[in-house]
């Protein structure tokens, strides 16, 4: 169980990706995407939950009053741009909050909260608060801008192509006719399966009369000659059911998967939209160009548009300089943010290029120093070997927090999004000239052209798209930093670090002359790792490692192979890490525990940190405890495994709490079984709510805003006494 700071401790390193949600969420509602809203506030209901049971009232306090706004242009009320201003800097006010957790009675919330209440005021048509902020003259733009493209709105876009009905009902006849024929084989098995009974019992000899001996030799040979008649026609159509059933399946899928790709207007329109917003907000004149086109798999793009969002948002906030520096530069005055696709045989490319500062390799070698300890020997590191910590967690270069970036969560978060395409990052920066970074996305998660290779008693596999060159290793050149190999390029030659893939994949060896090589990409550069052989590349189709029973930090899938084995599908930027260190072994896997005679108590919250702290508690007094983030899930493990106690919100997705506790007292075998209510409601707030929980027999409602833990604890314990 993680102690209470070590849950404040994780609720404000969690801050930073949910403020750049919400702004995400918030920005893109401006754009038209009107389904944004309830996740938002969604995600500000669960901060404010879980900033109260963690007692930091500052935040609870500016979520709350944030949720408010957002509930009144739920309610109808028409957004303007204060509405807009007032939100971004309550986002941008709850990030400092964070950022300064130890020092948080020090700022000045004052003005957003008032910011906040006169938003509020203007869109419910109360009266602002005295000192408030008077809203924005009728003079000026006061409702929310315009899209730059109203026949290509956001929420307009044209969805991924209608499955042809037609197409899709001939296969399913042919499914069903296939599906008869088998029917009819099996049948035919069973034929074959009694004259093979008649078979034996002729050719026993026990209880055989002599003079029939000549009779049943003929029988016999007569049942065996129609038995294996019978058997090779059944495998002859059985092959031909089997071929065509294959061929259907494959048909059925091409149709699928035609429905499911998409063009990538939507997504650019949407990355323009977004840049000009950005640059809007923060007060700088620039010009963004989007130009190529490509196709894509739906759910490649939807992995693809909130990475490419946090690159074109971070490019505008952090990458163009203000106007005076750009002067200083010698730059002209309008800064320029590219954004090109081009699409390839196996993958979208998508580039991302500014003509900004650059990567500060100063700023980040002295964040680094103290944010990351253990980089051993950072200012010895050179500019390319910096840019993997890029993509850290929480690390940022910038002095201060914006509202759109400058928390530490454009390239994790990028990486985490392009990663789990099985995709690439590549970045290229140069002080004073820009940054260009470059994702490479497969354009569908289904299938995946790969190189394969073999090394050792591995078979292994790496996307085409992360390979530069395949090679055989001549000479070695052996340095103070480790074996590197000459590769010739259009600047000349570089010396590529070589690495054995044997050795990071844990069978040892060192690269030799004479070995295959392959040279790949990673996120800043190129490297080496030497193979036993490889092959011409293939498409194959991926089975990913989060649907495996398994997992290696080295293995993000497994593709079948003709033989019936597999291949192991490599994570490129992983193998470069662990080929440049050894790789620290894992913790030893607890051996599974007898089955424990502690109650059982089921957790249902969707707040993640409020759920850890409250099963934190209930293990902390010896209870075992199951969790579920929403009531449909919660309903499901009590029935599965009914509780002796539970602990629930009320307002959840899918299923709320006051309709699980219905359901649970529908339910004879859970009709009895102790609930106890947390919410951030109240019965001033939500008196229906709080009498409706109290009819179905819940032992108590706590409130969030005044949690107590020795008051759970107590409830707790009487609930189990009287259960």
């Amino acid at each position: 169980m993680r102690s209470r700071a070590d849950l404040v401790a994780a609720f404000h390193r969690a801050m930073p990706d949910r403020v750049a949600q919400a702004t995400d969420l918030w920005l893109g509602f401006e754009q038209g995407q009107a389904g944004n809203l309830p996740v938002l506030r969604r995600l500000l209901h669960t901060l404010k939950g879980e900033a109260h049971m963690l007692e930091l009232a500052a935040c609870g306090d500016l979520a709350e009053l944030t949720e408010t706004v957002i509930d009144a242009v739920r309610g109808g009320a028409r957004p303007t741009q204060l509405t807009g201003d007032s939100l971004l800097g309550a986002l941008e006010a709850l990030g400092l909050l964070s950022a300064s957790a130890g020092e948080a009675a020090a700022l000045d919330l004052g003005p957003v909260q008032e910011t906040l209440r006169a938003a509020h005021a203007e869109l419910t048509g109360a009266s602002a608060p005295a000192g408030a902020p008077a809203p924005w003259p009728a003079a000026t733009e006061s409702a929310l801008p315009p899209r730059l493209d109203p026949a290509a709105a956001p929420d307009q876009a044209a969805p991924p192509a209608a499955l042809d009905a037609a197409a899709v009902g001939a296969l399913l006849h042919e499914m069903q006719r296939l599906h008869g024929e088998r029917e009819v084989l099996q049948r035919r098995l069973r034929e074959a399966q009694r004259m093979l009974r008649a078979l034996l019992v002729e050719i026993d000899p026990r209880g055989a009369a002599a003079d029939r001996v000549a009779e049943r030799i003929t029988k016999t040979l007569g049942y065996g000659a129609e038995i294996e008649r019978l058997l090779g026609a059944v495998r002859a159509d059985w092959s031909s059911n089997e071929f065509a059933a294959g061929r259907a399946l494959g048909e059925l899928d091409e149709v699928v998967r035609r429905a499911s790709v998409v063009r990538t207007e939507r997504l650019l329109n949407q990355v323009s939209l977004a840049a000009r917003s950005a640059a809007r907000m923060l007060g700088k004149d620039v010009e963004v160009r989007v130009e190529g086109t490509g196709l894509l798999d739906a759910a490649v793009e939807r992995r693809l548009e909130p990475a490419l969002l946090h690159l074109v948002r971070n490019a505008v906030d952090h990458g163009i300089e203000p106007a005076d520096v750009r002067a200083r530069r010698g730059k002209p005055g309008r800064g320029a943010v590219a954004v090109t696709v081009v699409q390839t045989d196996a993958a979208v490319r998508v580039e991302v290029k500014d003509d900004g500062g650059g990567v500060d390799f100063a700023r980040l070698r002295e964040v680094l120093a103290e944010a990351v300890p253990d980089v051993a020997d950072v200012a010895s590191l050179d500019d390319a070997e910096l840019i993997p910590y890029l993509f850290a967690h929480g690390l940022t270069t910038t002095r201060s927090v914006g509202a759109i970036s400058g928390r530490g969560v454009g390239l994790d978060v990028v990486a985490r999004e392009i990663g789990a395409l099985g995709g690439q990052v590549r970045v290229d920066s140069r002080p004073g000239l820009g940054t260009t970074i470059l994702l490479v996305v497969p354009k569908s998660p289904h299938g995946e052209e790969v190189v394969p290779v073999t090394c050792g008693r591995f078979r292994c596999a790496v996307p085409t798209h992360a390979v530069h060159s395949v090679m055989l290793l001549e000479e070695l050149l052996h340095t103070s930093e480790g074996p590197r190999v000459r590769l010739a390029g259009g600047s000349g030659v570089e010396l590529v670090p070589l690495y054995a893939l044997g050795a990071a994949l844990g069978d040892g060896g060192q690269p030799a002359p004479g070995d295959a090589a392959l040279v790949l990409h990673h996120a800043a550069g190129l490297f080496a790792v030497s193979v036993d052989g490889y092959e011409n590349p293939r498409l194959v189709a991926l089975v990913r490692s989060e649907e495996l029973p398994w997992s290696s930090p080295l293995v993000r899938g497994v593709a079948p192979t003709a033989d019936g084995e597999a291949m192991l599908l490599l994570d490129v930027e992983r193998v470069f890490a662990w080929a440049r260190q050894a790789p620290r072994e894992a913790p030893a896997r607890a051996a599974a525990a007898a089955p424990k005679r502690e109650p059982l108590a089921l957790v249902v919250e969707d707040a993640p940190v409020a759920r850890e702290l409250l099963s934190g508690i209930l293990r902390a007094i010896g209870l075992r405890v199951e969790e579920a983030s929403d009531g449909r899930e919660g309903l499901a493990r009590a029935r599965a495994a009914p509780p002796d106690v539970v602990l629930t919100d009320i307002e959840m997705p899918y299923m709320n709490g006051l309709e699980m506790v219905a359901e649970l007292r529908r339910t004879p075998a859970l009709a009895r079984v102790p609930v106890v209510v947390l919410t951030t409601q109240t019965a001033a707030t939500h008196a229906e709510n709080v009498a409706a929980l109290r009819e179905l027999g819940v032992r108590a409602v706590l409130s969030k805003q005044r949690f107590v833990e020795e008051e759970l604890r107590r409830i707790v314990a009487e609930s189990l006494g009287g259960a």
